[in-house]
């Protein structure tokens, strides 16, 4: 469950990173250069999401519970019973 957390959150980043790309470059003057800004904080964030991941697989396959900051509390939630 936590790696389908991950991955949506990872897909929603980039729609959104989408979107606010094409608004920034859509203002007249300055939207390129904001732009432009804009795509070197999203490859940060990718750079992020990439180095969480192989971290994951790694932990993963050496049989350590791991859980991803954010993401584990919510998977771990959303697969435990729920009591009446």
């Amino acid at each position: 469950m936590q790696s389908i957390i991950f991955g949506a959150a990872w897909f929603m980043f980039n729609i959104l990173s989408s979107i606010m790309h094409g608004i920034l470059w859509a203002i007249p003057g300055i939207g390129h250069l904001l732009a432009g800004l804009w795509a070197l904080a999203a490859a940060l964030v990718q750079i992020g999401f990439l180095i969480v991941l192989i971290i994951a697989i790694v932990k993963a396959f050496s049989g350590v519970r791991w859980d991803i900051p954010w993401v584990g509390p919510m998977a771990r939630k959303q697969t435990e019973p729920s009591v009446p």
